[in-house]
């Protein structure tokens, strides 16, 4: 007699055998109960978690003799003639070769005839995404509407593949992957019935290497009973099958998070010389980090963690002497490990290289410490860090006297609270004459011992002595005016090849006035190139077609421009728009503002990496030199 293959001789044949499908299992049962079985159903799912089967148990139990049942009997010739495959009224296809719109009709055309024996005609088809998109439209009609005694019932591992039109005619159950506890509970039950003996190490790696599907487990389980016999041992089968053992797996991540990389190596070498697979070796070290990090995190007696009881109290040792965060930093390592090895042309190198960089990680260090250590080294400098200004800018800097800091617009700094009456410029007086030349000061008399030593703003002279030196000039001063009188006016647009600095400063003035009570106007202005500006005419130009130029040309924003250029001239200009191709965008005020930002925040970025505690940082980091990336706050 041929031999049967366990897939074949435990598939279920009533729906409480249909491990891990309760859901479906429940449904079914209830529509056949209350008869409200549907015309077409749709099974979806991995490979081997029970959909074929399924399929045979609805039609048994649709035709069974004392039926229809949720329990078919499995002893009348129905019954019997559906689970040896040879019954005349159910049809099983295969639709990858019966996939054209040919093989569609011939099946139409016998449905439309009652059952020979049984109750329904029942039409299972396997793989039924291969079908062509012509035989799916053959199909469109006779599925909506198929005579009373006809049942369709679809298998398809790639849902999606099938047209939207014939899901919605279906009634769609999805077949979950099989956990891992009830393939093993299935194959103790199975190696129990088969009289083998086998230890929970066995029993553990046939259902972890099933991942999730029953008919995998069965076949790998036929295939370890065939090689060990009688009575199977987890570590002979593992060395059999190419997978390492669970005690290589253990041994190469304790080296690992030992940081011995030598060990590692040692480890690997003799793990692989016995025929395992880089790969499979790669992902079992992966799982077996995995299921650390989970013990480390929900506790020791979880049971999202399978494993048997030594396995798990060697995990439970490495997980508790572990810091979490050490134990998440290894499991990312060997994630791109992983994908690194499954990409190799020499997946063994790989391998290697990977768990070598994973075991001679940096140390983690707690934050305190490090700021702590930063704090001793500023002590031993000397010096505490500056205080940050507005702006994140360093008030030390900020404060160095007679340096202007790189990219900052050079501005009037302010004068100490008892300053004297601020002078006339040097060089020229208030009425125009060139002004005499500072005396020399005079020797200040020494602090005499007796009295106490006065600081530099007591010697400052009050003010009655401040109007005494003013009277003993030689020549009188007049009063400086309230506002210097502007220069000339230019009052021709200047040379093309001539650089426009001085049409462009009085241009940044105007557009400055504006922002104030026209901030809009004024953004739209910033965007023009000034050709001349004078208390006589001020032409201004854009690019053909600029948006941001017919908004300037508008009679509101001329008079605007006007009014603002009357107060600083002292005259109302003319107002000249034009819109020329030639047009240069660099000599407009957006670009000049646009690169005293971008040269303002480089300075500010280099003032940031010059700082004492980024310095020490970098000693402290020194593979983060050069990556360190300064973020600006506005």
């Amino acid at each position: 007699m041929a031999y049967t293959v366990f897939a074949r001789k435990y598939r279920p044949q009533t729906f409480s055998d249909l491990a891990g499908q309760e859901h479906v299992a429940k449904t079914l049962t209830g529509a056949i109960e209350v008869d409200r079985v549907a015309h077409a159903f749709l099974f979806t799912g991995v490979r081997g978690v029970g959909k074929t089967s399924a399929a045979r148990v609805l039609a048994k139990a649709l035709n069974c003799e004392t039926g229809p049942t949720a329990t078919p009997c499995n002893q009348c010739d129905v019954c019997r003639d559906i689970t040896g495959g040879v019954d005349m009224d159910v049809l099983e296809i295969d639709g990858a070769s019966n996939n054209g719109v040919e093989d569609v009709r011939r099946l139409q055309e016998t449905l439309p005839f009652r059952p020979a024996r049984d109750r329904f005609k029942v039409v299972i088809v396997d793989e039924v995404h291969m079908l062509t998109t012509a035989a799916f439209n053959a199909f469109l009609k006779t599925l909506e509407e198929p005579p009373p005694h006809v049942k369709f019932i679809f298998a398809t591992t790639e849902s999606h593949k099938v047209p939207i039109t014939i899901r919605s005619r279906c009634q769609r159950y999805d077949f979950r992957l099989i956990p891992r506890a009830i393939i093993a509970e299935r194959v103790r039950a199975i190696l129990a019935a088969e009289e083998v003996k086998a230890d929970d190490a066995t029993v553990a790696l046939v259902a972890r290497e099933a991942a999730g599907s029953m008919r995998d487990a069965l076949t790998l389980l036929d295939q370890i009973v065939a090689f060990g016999g009688a009575e199977l041992n987890g570590e002979t089968v593992a060395r059999h099958l190419g997978i390492a053992a669970r005690a290589a797996v253990q041994d190469v991540v304790k080296a690992i998070l030992d940081g011995d990389g030598a060990t590692v190596l040692e480890k690997l070498d003799h793990t692989l010389a016995q025929g395992t697979d880089p790969l499979h070796f790669t992902n079992q070290l992966l799982q077996l980090m995995r299921d650390l990090v989970v013990l480390a995190v929900s506790g020791d007696e979880t049971a999202l963690v399978d494993m048997v009881e030594e396995e798990r109290a060697a995990a439970k040792e490495l997980a508790a002497s572990r810091e979490v965060l050490e134990l998440q930093r290894v499991f990312s390592v060997l994630a791109k490990v992983v994908d690194e090895v499954g990409q190799a042309s020499s997946p063994r190198l790989v391998l290697e290289m990977g768990l070598v960089r994973a075991a001679t990680r940096p140390a983690l260090r707690p934050v305190g410490e490090l700021l702590a250590r930063l704090g001793r080294l500023e002590a031993q400098l000397g010096g505490t860090p500056p205080r940050r200004g507005p702006r994140g800018r360093s008030s030390r800097s900020a404060s160095r006297p007679g340096k202007e800091r790189a990219g900052d617009e050079p501005g009037p700094r302010p004068e100490p609270e008892s300053e004297a009456p601020r002078p006339v410029p040097p060089g020229r007086a208030a009425s125009g004459a060139p002004a005499p030349k500072p005396r020399s000061p005079e020797p200040r008399p020494a602090p005499s011992a007796s009295g106490p030593a006065r600081s530099k703003r007591d010697e400052r002279p009050s003010p009655k002595a401040a109007s005494a030196v003013t009277s003993a000039k030689p020549a009188p001063v007049s009063e400086p005016p309230a506002r210097a009188p502007e220069p000339p006016a230019r009052t021709s647009e200047p040379p093309a090849g001539e650089p426009r600095r001085v049409a462009l400063q009085e241009w940044e003035h105007i557009v400055g006035a504006l922002r104030g009570p026209k901030p809009a106007l004024a953004a739209v202005l910033g965007h023009a190139e000034p050709r001349a500006v004078s208390g006589e005419k001020i032409i201004i130009a854009f690019k053909k077609g600029s948006f941001y130029g017919r908004q300037a040309a508008s009679r509101d924003a001329k008079a605007c421009v006007a009014d603002v250029a009357e107060k600083r001239f002292g005259q109302r200009p003319e107002i000249e728009v034009r819109f020329d191709a030639e047009t240069q965008t660099q000599r407009t005020v957006a670009a000049v503002e646009a690169t005293r930002r971008d040269t303002q925040a480089s300075a500010r970025k280099r003032e940031a990496l010059a700082h004492p505690a980024v310095r020490d940082a970098m000693d402290v980091f020194p593979e983060a030199r050069g990556k360190v990336d300064v973020q600006l706050e506005d």
